[in-house]
């Protein structure tokens, strides 16, 4: 069954003015833009300048700054502005592949981001003062690590801190943020699909009453080319780049359709979105299509119901199925348990069993225990994903308190020392509100090792 998953967050600001490109790969030579808009209300200028050896940010870049900004608000936005992560907490917070490649990839990536510069003119939100301003800033302000091979790579084995830009942190601080459906983002297949949601999901947003959502969103082509960090100024070279986004949004649900009108450099591009409730969350569309129903009408059903109500549905449903039941057709049984649920919570089906004996209510399995599910699945893990589990517990509980030579340190304690003992003394001090003698005894056993 699906399990509630931490709601997930954006910051309005970086969102809306897309600072990446939605583009996976870019020319060799692209290493600066600028993005001028104009509108009823305002006109805005951004900036965007990058080192040759690294290009402008695109591709998993866009991945990476949601996990960064996620992963700041999960830390408690400490004063700081510092993440405390490992590649591994960034690969798995950004819902990417944590495989050899990958840790290349996060460390290019994380290097873009420190070196380009942006520029944004009148175009800034400061919410709480309800006024654009000018800012200008890198997506990393500092970025530190650990490493025992080469001390410009990062490595798996690696720990960061990584430093968040002052205008960035302050506005999430503020609470200029929107909710993101991050697990429908990550279930995208491709990055360029992944930034167009993320993009398309900021803008339909009213930047001013972020609260207030539309139905719909257009503007000419070229802008919304521009706006995506496209390299071309042909308006068929850039549906084409846009063309497979549009059709996976429109396949998952997001989008109901996309019209373009008009011609040549006179297009405009038409988002038209399917209802305003949230996405549904794409494993529990996984579950109800395990019945046979098609996702189309899996994502129909949650919606018509409500998240909650089909995960019901679903616990009678393979109730049924584990009393003995035998039906016709299980997506059928399904929909009628939607549909009539009261004919299911009573036993008005019986397990197969001798005439003579009577049909015995189907009995509620009883409730389980946290903990005890907690530890079954802390068995099945391997030593790394347990060390890894420690070190993100030590993040959010410590809020930085370690410098990065003791979180080196730890990850090597954790190698040879019971990591899950280690994570409930953690837990147990700091829910205690003994966080100070936490960080004290860590200290005590780290410098021991020395």
């Amino acid at each position: 069954m699906t399990e509630s998953l931490p709601k997930r967050f954006d910051e309005i600001n970086v969102s809306q003015l897309s600072l990446i490109s939605v583009q996976e790969r870019i020319p060799e030579d692209f290493r600066d833009w600028t993005v001028e808009h104009e509108d009823a209300t305002r006109r805005y200028r951004v900036s965007c300048q990058a080192l040759p050896e690294y290009g402008v940010p695109h591709g998993i870049d866009n991945d990476v700054t949601t996990a960064l900004i996620n992963l700041l608000i999960e830390q408690g936005l400490p004063e700081s502005n510092v993440v405390t992560a490992t590649p591994y907490l960034i690969l798995q917070t950004a819902g990417l592949d944590t495989s050899g490649r990958y840790y290349a990839n996060l460390d290019q990536s994380l290097k873009r981001l420190l070196t380009t510069n942006y520029m944004i003119s009148e175009g800034w939100r400061d919410h709480p003062r309800r006024r654009w301003t000018t800012a200008s800033f890198r997506y990393i302000e500092k970025l530190e690590f650990t490493s025992t091979v080469d001390s410009t790579a990062l490595e798996p084995g690696s720990v960061l801190k990584i430093t968040l830009p002052q205008e960035l942190v302050r506005s999430v601080r503020a609470g200029y943020i929107k909710v993101l459906d991050l697990a429908f983002m990550q279930s995208l297949k491709r990055p360029p699909t992944r930034a167009l949601y993320r993009l398309l999901d900021a803008r339909r947003h009213d930047p001013e009453e972020p609260q207030q959502r539309v139905l719909s969103y257009q503007l000419n082509l070229m802008e919304w080319g521009r706006a995506c960090k496209i390299v071309s100024d042909r308006p068929s070279l850039i549906e084409r780049a846009l063309n497979s986004a549009h059709e996976e949004l429109i396949e998952r649900g997001y989008l109901l359709e996309v019209n373009i009108f008009g011609r040549g450099q006179k297009k405009t591009i038409e988002y038209v979105f399917n209802q305003l409730q949230a996405v549904p969350d794409p494993q529990l569309v996984e579950d109800v299509m395990l019945t046979g129903i098609t996702r189309i009408r899996a994502q129909q059903l949650i919606a018509q119901h409500g998240q909650d109500r089909i995960e019901r549905a679903l616990e009678q449903y393979e109730t049924l199925l584990r009393s003995g039941y035998k039906p016709r057709n299980r997506a059928a049984l399904l929909v009628d348990v939607l549909n009539n649920p009261q004919k299911y919570s009573a036993p008005a089906i019986e397990a197969p069993a001798p005439a003579a004996r009577p049909a015995e209510r189907v009995k509620p399995a009883p409730a389980a225990d946290p903990h005890e599910a907690f530890e079954r699945t802390w068995q099945q893990m391997s030593r790394e994903d347990q060390v890894e589990e420690v070190m993100r517990v030590v993040g959010v509980m410590l809020r930085g308190e370690l410098t990065l030579q003791e979180l080196d340190a730890l990850r090597q304690v954790l190698q040879v020392e019971d990591p899950l003992a280690i994570r409930r003394e953690v837990l147990a001090g700091v829910t205690s509100h003994r966080r100070d003698e936490v960080v004290r005894q860590l200290r005590l056993r780290l410098s021991s090792l020395g």
